[in-house]
């Protein structure tokens, strides 16, 4: 008995041993880390050949689209990409208004596309190059309209289609989200509806009625407040107080972007703000989601707009409102550099493929944070561009409607029907 004794007391101090080795082992490992981050943020940066030259000087010309991407356009999409060309050639006007049919969800869309998150309503053909055209949200208008549009993410299943009774009318599926997120209602499939449509309507320029979130497009005057040195270095400097920002309130990512902000904040701490309900963020500065603009994030020199989703050309508001419209510089993730650079202009942006980790891509930040002139840099694009919001959020503009006019009095009569889907949209083909 006393033999036990005396084995359970020497068990009993091994393993006290062991718990206090390995605390200090836990204890020494967080300080040489944050030791190292810490030293790695503070070392001096090397001029970054990957973005610009020594000098940091910044094309501003836009990558030119290849033949066969502009081949694969249709006449509106050719347009939109190409705004110095003058209006397309109308092929077919009616001397009657074409009808649009919005089949079953036209009052749900209103408050994005009519409305604008307001109490206002405003003409679908506000600002738009025709007008000839009506819109419907009534059924009994099937067999009458020129067009039928399927919000697609909305739509339960193919059974919630009509009955197609004339195949001269245009079938639209619309999708705003990326291929990722097609269907809100998961128990569908792409091929589910092949045969069906005949024109297809996303943020992709290669869609026969493309509705990108936003457009940069020329101005004929470089004669604005970014030729003013003065005003940059004292006004517009002034106001971007605080270093880089990000909002959401979708907490997931099949890329991971919230792993990435994550290891950001930990690495930036205090210079970096998150609003919304995802990891631990501010959820009192910045209500209405789409509704309110925020005006919080006007004091940020950077925005983390980072996509649910890495697929093809998907740029959202992410891009052209929290960060162009709020003069921030967006830090990219979802589509490739390579799409970014056919459809933004070259300058105004860093992509998380500049960098190969987020300790690199904090010490960028910090780096341009202490160097304002190459910050500026940043900023050179506005002198030839503006911005065209285009998504129907914070009160901007929703050219959704006025593009499926236009589409009927441009676009090519020539039957077209989508065989394939997967083929156009698919998760598999476009997304990473």
């Amino acid at each position: 008995m006393l033999a036990f004794r005396n084995y359970r007391r020497v068990f009993m101090y091994l393993c006290a041993i062991s718990l206090i080795i390995y605390g200090s082992y836990i204890i020494i490992n967080k300080c040489i880390n944050k030791r190292s981050v810490k030293g790695m943020l503070s070392l001096n940066i090397k001029e970054r050949n990957l973005l610009f030259p020594k000098e940091l000087t910044i094309k501003l010309r836009k990558q030119s689209v290849s033949d066969k991407e502009l081949t694969n356009m249709s006449i509106l999409g050719n347009w939109l990409l190409s705004f110095e060309k003058s209006l397309p050639l109308i092929i077919q006007k009616k001397k009657k208004p074409y009808i649009i049919l919005i089949w079953r969800h036209g009052p749900l869309l209103e408050r994005r596309h009519i409305r604008r998150f307001t109490n206002t309503k405003y003409s679908p053909w506000e600002n738009c190059s025709v007008n000839n055209c009506l819109l419907s949200y009534d059924s009994q208008d099937l067999n009458k309209a020129d067009a039928l549009l399927f919000h697609l993410h909305l739509t339960k299943s193919v059974k919630d289609l009509p009955i197609r009774t004339r195949w001269d009318q245009r079938w639209i599926f619309l999708t705003d989200e990326s291929p990722m997120h097609t269907f809100l209602y998961k128990n569908q499939k792409l091929s589910d509806y092949n045969g069906l449509f005949n024109w297809s309507m996303s943020y992709r320029m290669d869609s026969d009625i493309p509705v990108p979130y936003g457009r940069t497009i020329p101005i004929s005057s470089t004669r604005n407040l970014f030729n003013d040195l003065t005003y940059l270095r004292n006004s517009f400097v002034r106001s971007k107080t605080k270093l880089v920002a990000v909002m959401g309130s979708n907490c997931s990512g099949k890329n991971h972007r919230w792993e990435y902000i994550r290891s950001l904040k930990i690495l930036l701490s205090e210079d970096f703000d998150i609003y919304g309900r995802c990891r631990g963020g501010n959820t009192t500065a910045c209500p209405g989601h789409f509704d309110n603009d925020c005006s919080a994030l006007n004091a940020y020199k950077f925005y983390l707009a980072f996509e649910n989703s890495n697929c093809k050309e998907y740029l959202t508001e992410k891009v052209f409102w929290n960060g162009y419209e709020k003069f921030a510089v967006p830090i990219i993730m979802g589509p490739s550099r390579n799409d970014c650079e056919r459809l933004l202009p070259l300058g105004s942006y860093l992509h998380v493929d500049d960098f190969t980790n987020p300790i690199e891509l904090a010490h960028y930040l910090k780096y341009l944070d202490r160097n304002i002139d190459n910050y500026l840099k940043f900023h050179e694009w506005r002198r030839y561009y503006k911005i065209l919001n285009e998504h129907g959020y914070f009160g901007s503009a929703s050219h959704h409607y006025c593009r499926i006019c236009e589409a009927l009095h441009y676009n090519s009569q020539a039957n077209k029907v989508y065989e394939d889907l997967d083929n156009f949209w698919g998760k598999e083909k476009f997304c990473s």
